[in-house]
This record gives C-alpha cells, structure tokens and sequence, in this order.
C-alpha cells in the first residue's frame, strides 16, 4: 500500500469513525435523557439532579474513550506511527500515558472531571461559590464546569480548581437566595418602631413567593443606626433588581414616618 492509499485509508477510517462516535453520542443521550425523565416521577429532584450529573460525565467519558480508540486506529495506518502504536498497545505504557494525561497539570482537568461526577459535590442546577465567582453549575464537561452568574454571564472554572478549591454548594441544605440589605435609622428613633416599618414595607415585594424577612440591629455610629434587611427568595430570583426593590421600598417608607437621620 503506497502513501496515497494509507492516505486515503486514513481519511476513511477517521470519518467513518468520527460518525460512529457522534451516532453513539446521540444514541447515549437519548437514552440517558428518556432514562432521567423516568427517574423523574420516582426520585426526589435532589437525587435526580444527581443521577443526571453522573449519566453526563459518563456519557463524556465513553466518547473520549472512542476518541482515544479511533486516534490509535488512525496511526496504525502509517508505517511511521505504527510500531509506535502497537508498542503502546503491547505494554504497560498505555496504563502510565493514560493515568499521566488523567491527572497532569493542565490535562488533570479531566480526571477532576471524572471525580467531579463520582463524588458529586456539585450537581447540575447547583447554585455554588468557588473563590470570587458565585452561580448556577449550567454544565460540568470533563474539563471545566460552565457557572451562570446573576447577570448572565458564562464563567468557565477548571475543573482542577472545582477538586482543590473551597466549594461552596448553597443547593444542598436551602436553594433559597439571600438578599441582603443595609438601611441606615436615625439614633433618636425606636428601633422597633423602625423594624416593623422596614418589614410591612418589605412585604409588598414583587417575588414569585412569599419572602422571609428579617431585621436586625447592626452597626451603630455617632448619629446613624444600621438596620440589615435580610430576604430569603427563591433560587431563581433575580437577586440585583430584588435587592435595589427592596431598598428603595425600605427607604421611601422609613422617610415617609421621619425616620431617616437628618
């Protein structure tokens, strides 16, 4: 066999593949998604959150297999890359390539990734903090996991920072999102009398649920109060414009009764 047909071999063996592996991929996630949307009538949405995490990484996990196959299958065609191959293949250093590209720096991503979705520490539709970035685990691939910020932006997090670093998973235990909010009261005022004005005018919050409200007492200057207006909302809201509502309705309502500081 001439170059050109080792060329042409390889064409043919590299589409042929390429479409095999997408037909499987396809073939996984219908099967995996009809198998998730079954669970769905009997499992808690906790636990089919999880069973959908670990059906997506190891979907991944399968086509990157059949990739890796469908490469050494490529360079057995070529004279050059074929005692390489076969070498690999016969001997022990397929296990050590494997496991040096699984848990290298950079490439330790995807054996995080493989972590990630035995152990589970975050789920798909998660609202989680990992350092300065707070949002909702939209994807966990077997390089990084795609977070959704409040506004709306895709943050890309390795996931060799999501085994190493602290996580913060505010979906397991309440999903709820908390709105904080500070408000400042004169001295001369009753803070009761201020607390209670804060909360009716907090009630008349827009939210798709009823919100639970809190006030406390927090920092106390030469001439100012600080009242801290805590809102607990649903996982889904839109914490910024909550926030600026449930200022504005606060402020305007402790200025209509005097009392706001001078």
């Amino acid at each position: 066999m001439d170059v050109s047909d080792r060329a042409i071999a390889a064409i043919v063996t590299g589409v042929a593949g390429a479409v095999g592996i997408l037909l499987v991929r396809w073939v996984l996630h219908r099967a995996f998604d009809r198998y998730a949307r079954r669970a769905e009538s009997r499992r808690t949405p906790d636990e089919v959150a999880r069973l959908r995490t670990r059906l997506t990484v190891l979907q991944r996990v399968i086509v990157a297999f059949l990739v890796t196959i469908l490469a050494w299958s490529v360079l057995e065609i070529f004279p050059a890359t074929e005692e390489l191959a076969r070498t690999l293949l016969a001997s022990s250093a397929v296990l050590a390539l494997l496991v040096g590209f699984a848990f290298s720096v950079p490439l330790g991503n995807l054996g995080a990734g493989i972590l990630l979705g035995l152990t589970q520490p975050v789920r798909l539709g998660d609202r989680i903090t990992v350092g300065d970035v707070t949002g909702t685990a939209e994807e966990i691939t077997l390089i990084h996991t795609v977070l959704r910020t409040d506004d709306d932006r895709r943050i890309f997090v390795p996931n060799t920072n999501m085994i190493s670093s602290v996580v913060v998973n505010r979906s397991m235990q309440d999903p709820r999102r908390v709105v904080t909010v500070k408000l400042p009261i004169a001295l001369r005022v009753s803070v009761e009398r201020a607390r209670v004005v804060v909360l009716e005018a907090a009630e008349g919050a827009e939210a798709a649920e009823p919100l639970e409200l809190i006030v406390l007492l927090g920092d106390v200057g030469e001439r100012t109060a600080w009242l801290t207006l805590t809102a607990y909302a649903p996982h889904d809201a839109a914490v910024d414009r909550l926030a600026g509502e449930l200022r504005e309705r606060a402020l305007t309502a402790l200025a209509r009764e005097e009392l706001l500081p001078a």
